[in-house]
Formats: C-alpha cells, sequence, structure tokens
C-alpha cells in the first residue's frame, strides 16, 4: 500500500499522522447541524475564480501581508533570512514590501510583526493534537447535536490525515461532516465517505466544459464520485455556490437539482454570493476576478429555492 493510502483501513486511528492545518473555527453555526467546529486544510486541485478561502489553495505554507497594518517598525526586515523583505511607501505611509519570490515562508517575521500585519497561513499538526483541540468543544456537540466540518482546501488532497482525523473524531463521540469538492479518486472519497456521517458535497456545475473554464479542472470525476457516493446511501447535501452570471441562472441551477433528484440526494444548499472574499486576495498578492459582483436580491434566490422544491428537494439557503 502507497503512503499516499496509507490509514484508510485502519480500524482505530493513527495519532501521529501530520497534516498541514489552516485553520479551526470554533462555535460556527454553519456547514452542518448545530453548533460546530470546522476545521480547514491546506491544498486544494481547484482553482475556482470565486473562492473564499485563496489561502487554502496552496498545499504549502505562505504568508498573508494586511499592508495596511503596517507600523513601518522595520523589525520584520532584520529578521528575514531571505531578504524578502524591504521598506517602502504604500498610500503615504511607510510600510514594508513582499518580495514573495523570494519568500519562503519560514515565519520568522510574523514572530515579530506585533501589529498583526503578517501572518502564517498554514501549520503542521498531528492527527492527535488536532483531535485533542477539538475534544475540548465535545460538550457544546452533545448539547447542540453538532460536531466537527472537516474542509480545506480539499480534504482527500490530505488523505491520510484526514481519514485518521474523522476516524479520530468517531472514536471520541464527535459528529463528523466532510466538506469536498469530489474531486479525487474513488477509492480515497469512499475512505473518507466511510468515516463521516454527513458529506457537504460542493458541484458548481452539470456541464463539465463551464466546469473547466472556472474552476479550472472537468467534472466527470466530481458526477460521478456523487453518484456511486449516493448509492451507498449516505447523507449528502449538495451545496452550490450561486455565483452571479456565471452558475446562477435558472437552467444552471435546475440543472444541478434535476441530477440530484435523479441520483437520490434530496437536500441542497444554495450559497449566495458573497464578496467578501475579495480582501484576501491582496493578501497573497493576486487580484481578485470577480471584484465588481454583487449578492443576487433574496427574491431571486428565493426563486431558485422554489425551483429546486419543484424538482423533490429540501432547500437551504445560505451555509
Amino acid at each position: 500500500m502507497s503512503g499516499h493510502e496509507r490509514g484508510i483501513t485502519s480500524r482505530s486511528a493513527d495519532l501521529s499522522v501530520q497534516g498541514l492545518l489552516l485553520d479551526v473555527d470554533k462555535f460556527a453555526s454553519h456547514d452542518g447541524p448545530g453548533i460546530r467546529t470546522a476545521v480547514f486544510l491546506k491544498g486544494c486541485p481547484l482553482a475556482c475564480a470565486w473562492c473564499h478561502s485563496p489561502e487554502s489553495q496552496l498545499n504549502h505554507p505562505d504568508i498573508l501581508y494586511q499592508a495596511q497594518r503596517c507600523t513601518g517598525c522595520w523589525l520584520c526586515l532584520e529578521v528575514c533570512p531571505e531578504d524578502a523583505l524591504t521598506s517602502g511607501v504604500r498610500g503615504g505611509q511607510e510600510a514594508a514590501v513582499l518580495d514573495r519570490a523570494r519568500c519562503t515562508a519560514c515565519g520568522k517575521c510574523v514572530e515579530v510583526c506585533y501589529p498583526g500585519a503578517l501572518r502564517l497561513a498554514g501549520k503542521h499538526v498531528t492527527v492527535g493534537e488536532l483531535a485533542s483541540e477539538v475534544e475540548r468543544d465535545l460538550p457544546y456537540f452533545r448539547s447542540s447535536g453538532g460536531g466537527v466540518t472537516l474542509s480545506g482546501g480539499e480534504p482527500a488532497r490530505q488523505l491520510e490525515f484526514s481519514y485518521n482525523f474523522l476516524l479520530a473524531c468517531h472514536e471520541r463521540g464527535i459528529h463528523t461532516a466532510l466538506e469536498t469538492t469530489g474531486y479525487a479518486r474513488w477509492e480515497a472519497m469512499a475512505g473518507l465517505a466511510s468515516v463521516a456521517d454527513l458529506l457537504l458535497y460542493d458541484l458548481k456545475f452539470t456541464d463539465s466544459t463551464s466546469h473547466r473554464r472556472h474552476a479550472g479542472v472537468p467534472n466527470h470525476r466530481i458526477l460521478r464520485n456523487l453518484e456511486q457516493l449516493a448509492a451507498l446511501d449516505h447523507e449528502i447535501q449538495i451545496r452550490v455556490p450561486c455565483i452571479p452570471g456565471i452558475n446562477d441562472g435558472e437552467e444552471q441551477i435546475r440543472s444541478i437539482a434535476r441530477f440530484a433528484a435523479g441520483i437520490g440526494v434530496d437536500s441542497i444548499a444554495l450559497l449566495p454570493y458573497n464578496g467578501a472574499a475579495g480582501a484576501k486576495y491582496e493578501w497573497i498578492g493576486r487580484s481578485y476576478a470577480l471584484q465588481e459582483k454583487e449578492t443576487q436580491p433574496a427574491d431571486y434566490v428565493a426563486s431558485l429555492a422554489d425551483m429546486c422544491r419543484q424538482e423533490g428537494l429540501q432547500v437551504q439557503v445560505g451555509g
């Protein structure tokens, strides 16, 4: 068995497996029932133009830089071993300039950045460390019917870690939800689904050409995995990020709803566009292509929801 597949048939969780963690969001009231702890991993095979967490896409740590917070103390310049930071001016104020081509994301600058302008996105943790952290929230899970939601990036990109973490949660009596793009080998999806109580399955298009254009990869594998998971009677909620002018047309949403109903999935969540993530692109030195998009009017989203109900689906609006 390869290292990529190791641990998928484990009877007990291997707490020593390491993964690359982006963030832990406690007391979340979305991404599954009840009060939840949402765990976000680094690394994603898709490149969606609207990605709400662009800092999660790369499969290695990187530096987030909010230049407006910089006070010009220059401590970061003194500790950077790669000379990736230099003094400069932004908006008439002194501020550090980050050369990402030289930066190795060692994190030394973050340690001395007291204003919080520099932050490290991504740290290595073990299954045991993360499981112990989320276990502290067990009383809230039990009182609210909540649990842990593992998200990304894409959890299947860190297959061994994700499987063992979800298994460790099960061993602690914690309800588990897996949020996934579905873009992974079937063996990986089946393994992760076996230790997830709920699958939150992102579906952007039924048309593969459109999916490749806007998300960077075709969706044949995504649709096939979803069909197979539904056939195995997993609890699944399809989640559709509704992006204005890209996939929020009536024809596109109806196509997704009919596909869902046709394979036996009866739950769908329509996620209205949220442009707040645009600022994050600046933090990682990238431009945001959808800056001019605006959230759909509530009555339009309601009409899409009604259309999905006509296809026999239970509909949730928002996360």
